[in-house]
């Protein structure tokens, strides 16, 4: 990926997004990090990993949900996909990507990572525009852990065996995907996927088909 397509992605599919849909990607991501996070927090106990191993600073723990939506909205721009159809590895490690110090992505606020409107904007402003170089980075070790224990629990679910063979014979693909951890983490409406056969087996899951944006599944 070239750095011309890092300083125009999110922008283009923020786009796009937005004429497709009538919101903005990152609206939507909001209940998907809202969800992952109150889950995250329920299991600790029951988790080898958790916000306690994060080494968060106090002030940065309420800025965590708005971590989890970003590192969402960011991972579909990347991927043009729709929160559910996100593979769950990839997008851990998304923000961490951008807000790394030695990295060389955009920085939040610029046209290269632009901030979101919407009703969330604001909380996105005081997690990474605070005025602390440092916050986002740690933001993305928050978002990361939160996501590291939902990845290992989904995986483990013992219906996502019935999906794989379809995923492989039809996309070349296993992945986790995000919304095969809806049930879990209580998201009940139903979730917008590109191929609804790819989670026919989880229960309590309701998928329903969505216009491809770009590319799915790649």
């Amino acid at each position: 990926m070239t750095e011309d397509y890092r300083d125009t992605m999110v922008g283009r599919h923020t786009e796009e997004y937005v004429v497709r849909f009538g919101r903005h990607p990152y609206t939507d991501c909001w209940p998907w990090a809202e969800a992952a996070l109150a889950w995250s927090r329920a299991n600790e106990q029951h988790l080898g990993w958790s916000l306690r191993n994060a080494h968060l600073g106090e002030d940065d723990l309420g800025h965590v949900v708005a971590a989890l939506a970003e590192t969402f909205r960011l991972n579909m721009a990347r991927h043009a996909r729709t929160p559910g159809d996100l593979d769950l590895d990839n997008a851990r490690s998304e923000l961490g990507y951008w807000a790394s110090r030695h990295g060389s992505y955009p920085k939040p606020g610029t046209p290269g990572w632009p901030e979101p409107s919407g009703p969330y904007a604001d909380r996105w402003r005081s997690a990474f525009l605070s005025g602390d170089p440092l916050r986002p980075e740690r933001l993305a070790r928050g978002a990361g852990y939160v996501l590291h224990g939902l990845l290992f629990h989904t995986a483990k679910l013992p219906e996502r065996g019935a999906d794989l063979a379809y995923r492989l014979d039809t996309y070349d693909c296993t992945y986790v995907a995000l919304a095969e951890a809806a049930p879990s983490i209580g998201i009940t409406a139903p979730v917008q996927v590109a191929d609804p056969l790819c989670y026919r087996s989880i229960r309590g899951l309701i998928a329903v088909p969505v216009s491809p944006l770009v590319k799915n599944h790649e």
